[in-house]
């Protein structure tokens, strides 16, 4: 079990740290149609709490919390993390001649967590009711 959720944070770290190298940062637009801004608040969280109650092989829903808890803190703060230090780093080249830096405010980043453990939360909700589907059809 540690094994998958090492991935699916490894899977996710990957795809933030890809999405957010992108050359115009959170205003870029993925594929001509997402913006780059709605993947990484929305769809990581999202996808990746939906992944955590899947992978897991217990029958119980009080099973499933502490697993789902740590698998989502650490994607989240990995994600929060990623994105942080990508905007940072962009404002604050000499070679392009950008000396703004964002602040980097330990509440502002508090309140981003939480928006993305909301929406981890309600991603967790969907997995249940995805998994209990589909051990209510097996039976």
């Amino acid at each position: 079990m540690k094994k998958k959720l090492f991935y699916l944070w490894l899977g996710a770290l990957i795809l933030s740290l890809l999405i957010s190298l992108v050359p115009k940062g959170l205003d870029a637009e993925l594929l001509g149609a997402l913006p780059v801004i709605f993947v990484i608040f929305i769809l990581i969280p999202f996808i990746s709490s939906i992944l955590l109650i899947l992978i897991q092989n217990k029958n119980k829903s009080y099973q499933f919390l502490p697993n789902f808890l740590v698998g989502a803190i650490a994607i989240n703060l990995t994600t929060l993390l990623v994105v942080s230090w990508s905007e940072f780093s962009r404002h604050g080249c000499f070679l392009t001649g950008q000396l703004y830096k964002p602040t980097c405010d330990p509440l502002d980043l508090f309140h981003l967590f939480t928006f993305f453990m909301a929406i981890s939360i309600f991603g967790g909700l969907i997995g249940l009711v995805i998994r209990g589907i589909t051990m209510l059809t097996k039976k």
